[in-house]
């Protein structure tokens, strides 16, 4: 038999720099920010490094799902505080 070749590992390679469509929606009915959308360059790494900082000042109260791709990042919370409350400032950092 032939001597078999090792494998080669796989290397990560982050996305490059294209548009990503960020989707926002707040399931609590008391707030008056209920959906937003923004076009980022990404990349998606970068994306969700800011959403750990929107989630670390705690102006979410809570998460209800997190859906990322190379095209798309979907966030749906619940979140009782109105825009002018910080909430938009903090969302806008999402870049």
């Amino acid at each position: 038999p032939a001597p078999t070749q090792p494998i080669s590992p796989i290397l990560f390679q982050p996305h490059s720099t294209h548009d990503i469509t960020i989707l926002w929606t707040n399931i609590d009915a008391r707030s008056n920010f209920l959906t937003f959308r923004k076009e980022s360059r990404g990349p998606i790494e970068r994306i969700l490094q800011d959403f750990a900082s929107v989630l670390q000042s705690g102006v979410i109260d809570e998460v209800v799902s997190v859906n990322a791709s190379r095209n798309m990042f979907c966030v749906v919370v619940a979140c009782r505080r109105d825009r002018e409350d910080g909430v938009m400032e903090q969302i806008f950092s999402v870049t």
